[in-house]
């Protein structure tokens, strides 16, 4: 006898982190999930969301659409507002009306890293408008759904091409910094968690389908700087002889920054590891089975002209 499957709903399904859900989903066969894009399902239509609820009764939504360019919120403020705070309400509105459970992943830019590691019970004190719109939106989240699940995330890497975070930037300037005849790469040393998506959505699959409720951290199981990171791009493609990744401190980059970000900031995964479920793993072997994606050979070409 087949059991029934369960609807997952994954907004913002074509971003980073809604795509690495929708890949992982093929390792949990109980769960049905469907993660339209912006194109297919735009939350700030609550319209078009509530035309879902029939499908996800009963089920979860996993809200991954936001607004994630911290610079972009800056810069338009009332159109992250709308994406982040109004969009997360037409989300809440949708599961009240389908009885679905809800999980939120949070991003950890709602905290401001003056003590690390941070504690799953630190009061969020963020540093940018990204920040503050996130931390509002889950609180709209509690507030209507006091079971949800709200998951606050590392800075991640992932998606190849959709790659708007540090690794999918860094990678083409580099790149062109090379074909400039440059020899040295500035990079500060602001101190995060990089995560793999694969890793947070494969984890987060696993915390939906045990029915986790309340607030948890995920992170991968180390920290690195963002110039150690570009080290190691730029020694798994290739370009060691070529470019050599010089550290500066993080203040210098900072300055010149729209949105402000912590110095540090090292999550507490205590509930996770509590309840082994932390599934999360070193930023350094999942980076490079990141970049052996056929996607960067583009770049590991130009490392042999």
């Amino acid at each position: 006898m087949m059991t029934e499957r369960i609807p997952v709903l994954v907004t913002g399904g074509k971003g980073m982190l809604g795509s690495a859900l929708a890949l992982e989903a093929a390792r949990f066969p109980r769960l049905d999930v469907r993660a339209p894009g912006r194109e297919e399902l735009d939350v700030r239509d609550a319209g078009a969301l509530a035309g879902w609820a029939d499908w996800v009764r009963g089920g979860w939504i996993v809200h991954c659409a936001a607004r994630v360019d911290v610079e972009g919120c800056a810069r338009e403020p009332e159109e992250a507002r709308r994406t982040i705070v109004e969009g997360t309400t037409n989300a809440v509105a949708l599961a009240r009306q389908a009885g679905a459970r809800f999980l939120y992943p949070q991003s950890f830019l709602v905290y401001d890293g003056r003590t690390n590691p941070i504690a799953e019970d630190e009061t969020p004190r963020p540093l940018s408008l990204y920040g503050e719109l996130k931390y509002e939106a889950e609180k709209v989240v509690t507030a209507a759904l006091p079971e949800a699940t709200i998951v606050r995330m590392a800075g991640f890497f992932g998606g190849e091409a959709s790659d708007k975070n540090f690794v999918g930037r860094i990678i083409p300037v580099m790149q062109a910094a090379m074909a400039r005849g440059e020899t040295r790469f500035e990079v500060g040393t602001r101190i995060w968690q990089p995560t793999w998506t694969r890793d947070l959505a494969y984890n987060t699959l696993l915390l939906l389908s045990r029915g986790g409720s309340g607030h948890y951290q995920m992170a991968c199981q180390d920290a690195a700087t963002f110039a150690d990171i570009a080290h190691e791009i730029v020694a798994a493609l290739g370009w060691s002889e070529r470019l050599e990744i010089v550290p500066v401190d993080a203040s210098a980059v900072s300055g010149s920054e729209l949105g402000r970000r912590p110095d540090k900031a090292v999550l507490s995964c205590a509930r996770l590891k509590a309840e082994h479920l932390d599934l999360q793993r070193g930023w350094r072997p999942t980076l490079h089975a990141y970049l052996d994606h056929p996607f960067f050979d583009q770049y590991r070409l130009e490392s042999t002209r």
